[in-house]
């Protein structure tokens, strides 16, 4: 096993054990299977990275709403 070092901001530290556990199956599984899957599935990831929970309609999510407090 190999330890890959990237410099890049990343926030991982800041999702629970368990959700940077699965990040990186997720890494381990596509590595296992050739490119052409890697391709389809970074597509839809980075849909999911485009995201906006507040204003997108996601299928099987409801909206988050924002709280917005009236200045008196």
């Amino acid at each position: 096993m190999t330890k890959h070092i990237i410099a890049m901001n990343c926030r991982i530290n800041e999702l629970t054990e368990s959700h940077q556990v699965t990040i990186v199956h997720l890494i381990n599984h596509l590595a296992s299977h050739s490119y052409i899957y890697q391709e389809h599935a970074m597509d839809r990831l980075e849909k999911i990275q485009r995201e906006n929970p507040y204003c997108d309609d996601i299928p099987g999510f409801e909206k988050l709403t924002m709280n917005l407090e009236e200045d008196g």
